[in-house]
């Protein structure tokens, strides 16, 4: 049995392949391809980042995911790893698909050393005839939009300055793919990037079928996932986040927060107005990134003229 898996980034579609992967999960079976996450409520597979970050011997810094998993302590992050271990082992006894696929947008920002990499990569290799690791870039400055409606959408109440000047800090793809290159070579990392001309059709999921193999045809189309904020959203909910947590500390959501964020978002214009970067800001995105994005580019998409097209004035 051979294994692809899709480690992210965030932000980058990930949500929409999990969707994707869920409403197919019957139909990709009878194409013999097995999709099997520990818990099927979770989008992203936890239990793959987790399983790279434990058997490097660390501890997950996550503080929203160590919530929702309810992993208190290292004893409760070695327990979930094992778990997934022995879960995984069982179910292998009795799989005759070709080909597993799994999806985790958590595997990049967790895996970010090579220690961390390899150990992941040293369980799925020990139990998978060939593993194949699937990456999807997306231009930096739409990331950084994007990344921030989600830090406002898990419940922070960070002003947009701030996010920005971290995630100039993170965002260098190049380093990011060379690090991944380093631990599993790079004929084992397929690189792709989220935007129309690139992807087959100019579409994700017919991009991502392409990545599995199979037709398009025939399958579910998964929903819109987790569409950006508007200025007027993200007002209110840092205003909400201020004093009322998204989440309680069993890990579910916290009703008295969507209960006020349903009441007071009748207030808010529809539709309300985009986020976007300032001119300064977005040269400053293209400023840092410019070498590192023609570095990539030169080595994995020589035939490209630019890594990701010009934004739209």
């Amino acid at each position: 049995m051979k294994a692809i898996i899709h480690i992210g980034m965030p932000k980058v579609g990930s949500s929409s392949i999990q969707e994707f992967l869920k409403l197919n999960r019957p139909a990709l079976l009878t194409r013999g391809i097995r999709y099997a996450p520990l818990n099927p409520k979770f989008g992203s597979q936890f239990e793959l980042a987790a399983t790279g970050v434990v058997g490097a011997g660390e501890s997950i810094r996550d503080p929203d995911a160590r919530l929702v998993l309810q992993l208190r302590t290292p004893e409760d992050e070695r327990a979930y790893a094992d778990k997934y271990r022995q879960t995984l082992d069982g179910w292998l006894q009795g799989w005759q698909e070709p080909l597993f696929v799994g999806s985790s947008e958590h595997i990049v920002p967790w895996l970010n050393s090579p220690e961390r990499i390899a150990a992941l990569d040293r369980f799925l290799s020990t139990r998978f005839e060939s593993v194949r690791y699937v990456l999807y870039l997306r231009d930096q400055g739409a990331h950084i939009l994007s990344s921030y409606s989600e830090r406002i959408r898990r419940g922070e109440d960070v002003d947009f300055s701030t996010h920005l000047e971290g995630r100039l800090k993170h965002l260098n793809l190049n380093m990011l793919v060379r690090r991944w290159e380093d631990a599993v070579g790079a004929a084992r990392l397929d690189v792709r990037l989220l935007t129309r001309d690139a992807l087959i059709g100019g579409d994700l999921i017919r991009d991502f079928c392409d990545v599995l193999g199979t037709a398009r045809d025939g399958l579910q189309e998964p929903a819109r996932m987790n569409t950006a904020l508007s200025v007027e959203e993200i007002a209110l909910r840092r205003r909400l986040n201020r004093r009322l947590s998204v989440r309680r500390q069993n890990g579910a959501y916290n009703r008295w927060y969507f209960w006020a964020l349903r009441l007071l978002g009748r207030m808010l214009p529809r539709p309300g107005t985009p986020l976007s970067l300032s001119p300064e800001d977005r040269q400053r995105v293209d400023a840092q990134f410019a070498t590192s994005n023609e570095r990539l580019r030169a080595r994995r998409f020589p035939t490209r003229a630019t890594l990701f097209p010009p934004p739209a004035p």
